[in-house]
């Protein structure tokens, strides 16, 4: 039987807690264990531009409690916004994912509108596994736009060896010397990239380094002399590594760099005690992503599917 229609309101911090048991619970039906963390959550909301009140939204249910959860965001700054919902897999209700993508949908227009955006898409990612979802979205306008691949490597075994090109010096990022040239490396390293963000500088750095898990140890750039050629951030969390980010600059590209900076992030996690790493990765990337990881020993686990639709439908 289904469920009595739940009640939408905006979100609230006191809602943190149950937000995440909600995206755990999700996590467990579609990947096997729970894989978000408050901080992650946290840091979704601290966000330049985000306001709580006006951009994230809980369903409660009459005796379930929270039952689902939206939110909408604008991170990159260039009218490509993102949004995701998400809705317990024991609560059946028909209409509530309709009624939280249209949340999203609703306040992802007032900001498009808000800052002037010529010709404004939403994105919304999708686990390959979960049919529903895709079909909710493909229903309502969404096109899919591209696949990522979850990827991981299990670091119990030893890190595979991967050392950096002749000239290359691989090094820890330095806490205020290297922020606006490691800004300025992974800017320009995904210049070409399908998601290219213009966030400012400021809420770059608020976002990253101002994360609960931020480890210094654990970004590094590699230098061409005094010239910066590639960047990674990565952070650790119980025993996973996170990969947020690789980036090598056009001409240092084909050179085995991406594995060799992978390998110094590895390492560094290892001795932190990481029992594996993972990252995410676009499959149709120009550089070839995938080619690097794998050499690095990593595999793919699961396919994520972006979904776009223009805001003006």
């Amino acid at each position: 039987m289904s469920a009595a229609p739940s009640h939408i309101r905006p979100a609230t911090r006191g809602d943190l807690p149950e937000v995440v048991d909600l995206l755990n619970a999700c996590d467990i039906a579609e990947i096997g264990e729970p894989d978000t963390t408050a901080d992650d959550v946290e840091s979704d909301w601290a966000m330049e531009g985000f306001e709580l009140a006006h951009d994230a939204w809980v369903a409660v249910g009459d005796d379930e409690g929270l039952v689902g959860y939206s939110y909408t965001g604008d991170q990159f700054r260039t009218g490509e916004l993102e949004a995701d919902l998400w809705m317990h897999p024991e609560h059946q209700e028909p209409d509530l994912a309709t009624r939280l993508l249209s949340r999203a949908e609703r306040r992802s227009r007032e900001l498009a509108a808000e800052r002037s955006y010529e010709a404004p898409m939403l994105d919304i990612f999708c686990i390959g596994v979960n049919r529903a979802k895709r079909e909710l979205l493909l229903r309502h306008g969404y096109v899919l736009s591209r696949t990522v691949y979850r990827m991981t490597a299990d670091l119990s075994d030893g890190v595979t060896a991967l050392p950096a090109p002749e000239g290359i010096a691989i090094r820890p990022f330095r806490v205020g010397v290297d922020e606006h040239v490691m800004h300025d490396t992974m800017s320009e390293a995904f210049e070409d990239h399908f998601r290219q963000s213009e966030e400012p500088f400021d809420a770059w750095k608020a976002r990253l380094l101002g994360h609960a898990d931020f480890d210094p140890d654990l970004w590094f750039l590699a230098w061409d002399r005094d010239e910066a050629a590639g960047a990674l951030i990565a952070y650790g969390h119980g025993d996973l590594g996170w990969v947020k980010g690789l980036g090598v600059r056009r001409p240092w590209r084909r050179r085995g760099l991406g594995g060799a900076m992978l390998a110094s992030t590895f390492a560094a996690l290892a001795a932190r005690g990481r029992l594996r790493v993972e990252l995410g990765v676009d499959a149709e990337g120009e550089t070839q992503p995938l080619r690097t990881y794998e050499r690095a020993g990593m595999h793919v686990t699961f396919t994520y599917e972006l979904y776009a639709k223009p805001l003006t439908a």
